[in-house]
C-alpha cells in the first residue's frame, strides 16, 4: 500500500491581514468536510529559539536593522525546525497541515531590509536552502498570501488594542513587507499564491475572504477537485459579486468594486485590462468569449474572481478546451537574453510575430572588459583545447585593435569635425561617437556578445524556443533551454506542448529533419563555389510586371462589383485615368509615416543582397517581410574599409583584423566547427540574404532606412532598392517622396542627435 501523504497549506499576509480568523474559518470547513487537520502558529516560541524571539519582537535587542536579517532568521528558521517532526508526521499520517505563518513571513518581514532586488533574491535562496535543505523543514505545498494594503491592515492592528511588536510599530515597514510579499508571488509562483483581501481602502467581508481561500485551497488538497464540484453550486450562489433576476445576470456592487481595480472602467462598453490581473488570466477569461454569451466582466466574476486569477489547473483547462493556439495569441511576455552572441542575435528575431530591441553596435563601445577581464564576446569551451585557445587569443587581438581603433576615430571625427566649437554640445558628442562607432564596428567579431530584449505572445515565444532547440548551433540549444525554463515561470500553461512528443517534440524533429534532407540535396545538385555575382542588390523577382494591374484592386472597397468585373471595366480606361487612379492612392503625403492603404500590399518585390553582416543585422529586423532567409557567414566575399578609416590613417589596422579573422575561420571549418567558424567572422564582412517584401513595406523600408541618420552603408543600400523599383514601377516609386538620397553625413547625424536633445529637453521642461 502506497505511503499515505498529506497537504501542507500555510496562511501568510501582514500583520493586521486577518490571518488567524481565516486561519480559523479554513480549519473548520477542512474538518467539516471530513478532513483530518493539524494546526500550527508560529512562532511557537519553542526552546532554544524563545528567548530570543520575544526579546527580538519587543523591541528590546534593538531595530530589525541593527540585529540584521541573517541573524533574526536563523531563530525563526530554528522555531519552525522544532515544529519539523510532527509537521512530518502529521503529513505522513495524511492529514492537512495548516500554518499560521511560516517561512514566507520571515522572508517578507526580513526582506524588508534590503534595497536591491538582487540582494533580496539572494536572501530568499539562503534562507530557502538552510530550512528545506539543511533543516530539513517540510516544505508547503502552497502558501496563501492575503493581501491587505499596509494601511488597512494597520487599522486592523490599532483596532487590536495589543501591544505591537517590532514589525507592527512602522507603518514603513508594514507597506515595504507588503510589497516583499508580492515580490514573492511574481518569483515563486508555485509556492505563493495572492489573495486580494481588499478593495477601495476596504477589507472585504471575512466570509467573502473565506470563501477565496477556500476555493484555493481546494486545488492542493486530496479529492479537492472531486468536492469542489459536489459543492459548486453553493459556491455559485454565494458569489456576491453576481445577481440573477429572470434569468439575468448582473454585476452587484460588490462585483464592480472587484472589477474597478482590474479593468479601466468597470461599467463602460469599452474598457482595457490593468496589471493588476496576470497576462494568463485575462488571456483565459477572452478564451471563454467564443463559448459563453454573457458580458466578459460576468465571465471574470464567476469563473476567475474566486481563485484570484492564480489557480494554474483551472486556466489550463479553460486554455486547452476553449483556445488552444489562438489562445497563445492573446498572452504577452517581455524575457531578455543577456550576453547572446551576434550569430544568435539573429536567430532570436528570425520570427515575425514578436518585438525586439538589442544593443547596438552603432552607438555602443564594446570596448570594456567585464568582471572577469574579458571582452565581450561568446566563447566555445567544448572546441578542442588548442582551438579554443587560439579562438580566444585571436579574438582577444581583434578586440585589442577595435579599443584602439574606436578610440582614435572618436578623436579623429572630433578634431576634424565642421562644427564651431561654440557649438560642440551633448549632441554633437553623441553625433561624433556614432560616426566612430559606425567605421569601427566593421571589426567586430560576429561572437560579440549583446542583450537582446523580447515582447512575445505565447504563441510567438513557443514557436522562438522550438525554432532554437531545432537550431545546429550549440548557443541556439542552451537558450531555447532557458527561455523554456524561465517562461514556464511566468506563463506556464502556454509553454506546456513544447516538449510534449506528439506536438512540440514532433514539430522540432520535423524542422531538423527537412532542414537537414534540404541541405544534403542542395550540396547534392548545386556546385560547392563561391558565387561571382558581386552586385549589392539585385530584384530578382517583382509581381505584377505592369504596376497598372494593380488599378482593379485600389477601386474594390469603393464598388459593388466583383473583381472580374472591375478588371473588364478598367481595361478600358486610358493608361492617363489608370496612372490617376494610383496617384489618387498615394495622395498628398506629408510625413514618412503617411503611407498608402493596402491594395499596395498585392504587389510583391524580392530582393537578393550582398552586403556586409552589420548593416543585415539592421535591415533583417523589419517584420512585414516575407522569404527571409539567409546563407552561412563566410569571409569570403570580402569587405570594404569605410572612408574614415582610411582618413584616419587606420587601414593597416582594420585589415589586420580581417586577415585574423580569415586564419581563425580557416582553421575551425579545418578541424570541422562549420557552425562555429561563423563566429570568427567580421561584422564587415560580406553574406549573402534574401527577402520579399510589398509595395506598402517598400514606402516604410526605403524613407526609414535611406534617412539622414542612418548608416551610410544601409542608406545606400536603401537607395539601391529605390532606383530598382524606380525602373519597373515608376508610378509607386514616385510616391515615394521621403526618400533621402544625398546628405552630408557629419552633419545630418549632428541634426537628428539634437532633434533628440530638444524632445528631452522638452520632457524635462513639462
Amino acid at each position: 500500500m502506497a505511503e499515505k501523504k498529506g497537504t501542507f497549506i500555510v496562511l501568510e499576509g501582514t500583520d493586521g491581514a486577518g490571518k488567524s480568523t481565516q486561519f480559523r474559518l479554513l480549519s473548520d470547513k477542512l474538518k467539516k468536510n471530513g478532513y483530518k487537520v493539524e494546526q500550527f502558529q508560529f512562532p511557537q516560541y519553542d526552546e532554544p529559539s524563545s528567548y530570543f524571539i520575544k526579546q527580538y519582537l519587543a523591541g528590546n535587542l534593538g531595530s530589525s536593522e541593527e540585529i540584521g536579517p541573517y541573524t533574526a532568521s536563523m531563530f525563526f528558521a530554528l522555531d519552525r525546525f522544532r515544529a519539523a517532526v510532527k509537521i512530518q508526521k502529521a503529513l505522513d499520517e495524511g492529514r492537512v497541515v495548516i500554518a499560521d505563518r511560516f517561512t514566507g513571513s520571515n522572508m517578507a518581514h526580513q526582506g524588508v531590509l534590503f534595497d536591491n532586488a538582487e540582494q533580496r533574491r539572494g536572501f530568499f535562496i539562503w534562507l530557502d536552502q538552510i530550512e528545506f535543505e539543511m533543516f530539513k523543514i517540510p516544505r508547503p505545498d502552497i502558501s496563501l498570501v492575503l493581501r491587505v494594503p499596509a494601511e488597512v491592515a494597520a487599522k486592523n492592528v490599532d483596532k487590536r488594542g495589543n501591544k505591537k511588536d517590532i514589525h507592527e510599530r512602522s507603518l514603513k515597514h508594514m507597506q515595504r513587507s507588503v510589497e516583499v510579499y508580492d515580490n514573492l508571488c511574481q518569483l515563486f509562483p508555485k509556492d505563493f499564491k495572492q489573495i486580494d483581501c481588499a478593495r477601495s481602502g476596504e477589507i472585504l467581508d471575512e466570509k467573502l475572504i473565506s470563501d477565496r481561500v477556500w476555493e484555493t485551497a481546494l486545488a492542493y488538497i486530496p479529492d479537492g477537485e472531486k468536492l469542489k464540484k459536489k459543492i459548486n453550486g453553493n459556491i455559485k450562489q454565494d458569489n456576491a459579486y453576481l445577481s440573477k433576476d429572470g434569468g439575468v445576470t448582473r454585476i452587484t456592487e460588490e462585483g464592480h468594486r472587484y472589477l474597478e481595480p482590474l479593468l479601466t472602467n468597470s461599467r463602460s462598453d469599452v474598457y482595457a485590462f490593468t496589471d493588476k490581473l496576470s497576462s494568463q488570466t485575462i488571456a483565459a477569461a477572452m478564451a471563454r468569449l467564443s463559448r459563453r454569451g454573457d458580458d466578459m466582466r460576468v465571465t471574470l466574476l464567476d469563473e476567475f474572481a474566486s481563485v484570484a486569477g492564480k489557480d494554474e489547473q483551472l486556466l489550463k483547462r479553460v486554455i486547452t478546451a476553449y483556445g488552444d493556439d489562438s489562445v497563445q495569441q492573446l498572452v504577452g511576455q517581455h524575457v531578455v537574453v543577456e550576453n547572446a552572441s551576434n550569430l544568435l542575435t539573429k536567430k532570436l528575431e528570425w520570427g515575425r510575430l514578436a518585438a525586439y530591441l538589442e544593443q547596438s553596435t552603432r552607438y555602443i563601445y564594446f570596448d570594456k572588459k567585464n568582471e572577469l577581464g574579458n571582452y565581450r564576446y561568446h566563447r566555445l569551451p567544448y572546441l578542442k583545447k588548442d582551438i579554443e585557445k587560439t579562438y580566444n587569443a585571436t579574438l582577444d587581438r581583434i578586440f585589442d585593435i577595435y579599443s584602439n581603433m574606436v578610440a582614435k576615430l572618436t578623436d579623429y571625427v572630433r578634431q576634424h569635425s565642421s562644427v564651431p566649437e561654440d557649438e560642440r554640445d551633448i549632441a554633437w558628442k553623441g553625433a561624433t561617437r556614432a560616426q566612430a562607432c559606425d567605421a569601427a564596428r566593421s571589426v567586430l567579431p560576429v561572437a560579440t556578445t549583446a542583450t537582446v530584449g523580447i515582447f512575445a505572445s505565447g504563441q510567438a515565444l513557443e514557436s522562438l524556443i522550438m525554432h532554437l532547440l531545432s537550431d545546429e548551433l550549440a548557443e541556439s540549444h542552451e537558450v531555447g533551454r532557458l527561455l523554456l525554463a524561465e517562461g514556464r515561470k511566468v506563463v506556464p500553461a502556454f509553454l506546456e506542448r513544447v516538449d510534449i512528443n506528439e506536438r512540440g517534440v514532433l514539430a522540432m524533429g520535423y524542422r531538423a529533419f527537412t532542414r537537414e534532407n534540404t541541405k544534403d540535396i542542395a550540396n547534392e545538385l548545386l556546385p560547392n563555389k563561391i558565387s561571382g555575382d558581386f552586385d549589392s542588390v539585385n530584384l530578382s523577382d517583382v509581381w505584377p510586371k505592369n504596376e497598372l494591374d494593380i488599378v482593379p484592386d485600389i477601386l474594390y472597397e469603393h464598388s459593388s462589383l466583383s473583381l472580374n468585373e472591375i478588371k473588364d471595366e478598367v481595361e478600358k480606361l486610358s493608361i492617363a485615368k489608370k496612372k490617376k487612379v494610383i496617384q489618387s492612392y498615394i495622395g498628398e503625403r506629408y510625413n514618412r509615416r503617411h503611407k498608402p492603404g493596402r491594395a499596395f500590399e498585392k504587389i510583391h518585390y524580392s530582393w537578393d543582397i550582398l552586403c556586409d553582416y552589420g548593416i543585415f543585422r539592421d535591415l533583417q529586423r523589419h517584420r512585414m517581410v516575407d522569404d527571409l532567409e539567409w546563407q552561412m557567414l563566410t569571409p569570403r566575399y570580402g569587405y570594404e574599409v569605410p572612408e574614415l578609416v582610411v582618413d584616419a590613417g587606420l587601414t593597416e589596422a582594420f585589415e589586420k583584423c580581417f586577415d585574423l579573422s580569415l586564419s581563425l575561420y580557416s582553421l575551425m571549418q579545418k578541424n570541422g566547427y562549420e557552425q562555429e567558424a561563423q563566429y570568427a567572422t567580421l561584422l564587415g564582412h560580406r553574406m549573402r540574404w534574401k527577402m520579399t517584401f510589398n509595395a506598402r513595406e517598400a514606402y516604410h523600408f526605403i524613407e526609414l532606412r535611406s534617412s539622414p541618420q542612418g548608416h551610410p552603408a544601409y542608406r545606400k543600400i536603401a537607395q539601391q532598392i529605390y532606383e530598382k523599383i524606380a525602373e519597373v514601377h515608376p508610378i509607386i516609386a514616385d510616391g515615394m517622396k521621403f526618400i533621402n538620397q544625398d546628405e552630408n553625413a557629419e552633419l545630418t547625424r549632428l541634426a537628428a542627435e539634437r532633434y533628440t536633445q530638444k524632445k528631452l529637453a522638452q520632457l524635462d521642461m513639462g
